[in-house]
């Protein structure tokens, strides 16, 4: 397994502790430090979870620390569920951070889909204060309404659809009659988007609520952060480097070095860029340790020379911006074995966490969709779902390999999914839409064929070189000297 690393204690940590007094109490202890333990090395990354929390320090924490952003949301959605309990107070912060953060990173957006799939929304406050039960307790920076309204309203300006069926919106009603002019007015836009208003609509149902004067300053409010968006996004882009781990060979405990190893269980690192690791299933727990024993067979087995690893990184890229993949190259040069590849380090081996098909001309868009199918009794007839179906319903990875020998029918089906992200099942009228965590890859042979070409990450394989080819048996076979 490769060994990686990045250097915090250079820039991020100083830029951080000379934030604010708090900062530079929690992380000046760390820098004047020589050595960092294990433990330090741990207990900075708890420190650095809690800091992305405090909304000050927000921004800057995803700004500095871009390739330690998912570990810490992992870290933090771990510690709301801790013991058994959800902690509101910790679940708001979050929210509120996720929202600052999910304009510019890429990893942001699929993290909160995943969490919200069985968590709370984020004005979870107002049922819980409607209700009779025991009154939740708050730290005592308690997050501010407004915050949270606003934290609601760029997650539906992010997935409007998926916010949209996911919460009940008829809580947040009553806020629209509040004395916070911020609350109302966050509220209203995201009732706005919630009930598919066009902007005549909208605009008429804002004036009813905000006289001319409210309206056009909080305008100038949305040019305002708008900008600051624009201004935060090109701070993040003038740098793409700091967001990879940089590679060594061997693992080494320098000062100012966090390793990869010291990562959440829930992510790993794959050549340079953090991914989102697949839990396991609980059925499967008790096969654990055959599984990574198995894992690490396969790591073993699979040698990184630097064209690999190249592709590894870009392919690594395109999994955390959730963009469709099309690997194209000749025949045994390496394609499917690079999906394959990444899904063992993400912990996705087996079926259905990886679906393969192999398409040709038999191929049609029942095997992918599926169909009604008998049963044992009579005129008795229920629904089996096709691989795709299964795996986008599911949240799982599939390859279509050899996509250039798809009929036209399989093809039909593809465009929707790589367009809108939805599912169309013609038999049975449903559109469905993608789950968190859903992956699609396919494969072809170098031949002239465009079809749904702007729509695919298209990456090209090129076979190993003569210089590379004699590297892969001696760094496989090489014995003791």
């Amino acid at each position: 397994m490769e060994h990686l690393f990045l250097d915090v204690a250079a820039a991020p940590l100083r830029l951080l502790a000379a934030k604010n007094e708090k900062t530079r109490s929690e992380l000046g202890r760390f820098l004047a430090k020589q050595v960092w333990t294990p433990q330090d090395r741990q207990c900075i990354l708890n420190t650095l979870a809690q800091l992305l929390l405090d909304k000050d320090c927000t921004v800057l924490v995803g700004r500095q620390l871009r390739p330690l952003l998912l570990d810490l949301l992992e870290r933090n959605a771990e510690a709301i569920k801790a013991g058994g309990q959800v902690n509101h107070d910790l679940h708001e912060r979050l929210c509120v951070s996720m929202s600052k953060l999910i304009c510019n990173h890429p990893d942001v957006l699929p993290f909160a889909l995943r969490y919200f799939k069985d968590t709370s929304p984020v004005f979870q406050r107002l049922f819980l204060e409607s209700s009779d039960a025991n009154p939740v307790r708050y730290g005592r920076r308690r997050m501010k309404l407004r915050d949270l309204m606003e934290a609601a309203y760029k997650f539906l300006q992010q997935e409007q659809f998926v916010f949209r069926e996911l919460w009940d919106w008829s809580v947040c009603v009553p806020l629209l009659r509040s004395h916070d002019t911020l609350v109302r007015w966050y509220t209203a836009n995201c009732l706005a988007l919630v009930t598919c208003m066009n902007e005549e609509h909208k605009l008429s149902f804002l004036k009813k609520i905000f006289n001319s004067e409210e309206l056009i300053h909080f305008r100038l409010r949305l040019l305002e952060e708008a900008q600051l968006q624009d201004l935060e996004k090109a701070l993040v882009l003038a740098n793409p480097e700091t967001s990879l781990w940089r590679k060594e060979k061997e693992l080494q405990y320098l000062q100012g070095h966090l390793v990869s190893a010291d990562l959440s269980s829930r992510v790993t690192a794959v050549c340079g860029v953090v991914l989102p690791g697949q839990p396991p299933v609980p059925r499967e727990q008790a096969s654990t340790r055959n599984s990574s024993r198995e894992q690490e067979l396969a790591f073993r087995s699979y040698v990184l020379v630097d064209s690999v690893c190249r592709n590894l990184q870009t392919l690594a890229m395109a999994v955390a911006s959730q963009n469709a993949v099309l690997l194209e190259g000749p025949i045994g040069c390496g394609k499917t074995s690079l999906v394959e590849h990444l899904g063992a380090m993400t912990g996705r081996q087996k079926p259905p966490q990886l679906l393969k098909v192999q398409l040709g001309d038999q191929t049609d868009s029942k095997m992918l969709l599926g169909m009604y199918r008998c049963t044992d009794v009579p005129g008795e007839f229920v629904w089996q779902p096709g691989t795709l179906t299964q795996a986008a319903t599911k949240g799982h990875w599939i390859l279509l390999e050899d996509i250039d020998y798809a009929p036209l029918d399989v093809v039909s089906v593809l465009i929707p999914l790589l367009e809108n992200g939805e599912l169309l099942i013609p038999g049975r009228g449903d559109c469905l839409k993608v789950a968190p965590g859903f992956q699609f890859f396919a494969t072809r042979r170098y031949v002239l064929l465009t079809f749904l070409f702007p729509l695919w990450r298209l990456f090209l394989i090129s076979p190993l070189t003569r210089i590379l080819s004699p590297k892969v048996p001696r760094v496989e076979f090489s014995g003791p000297t």
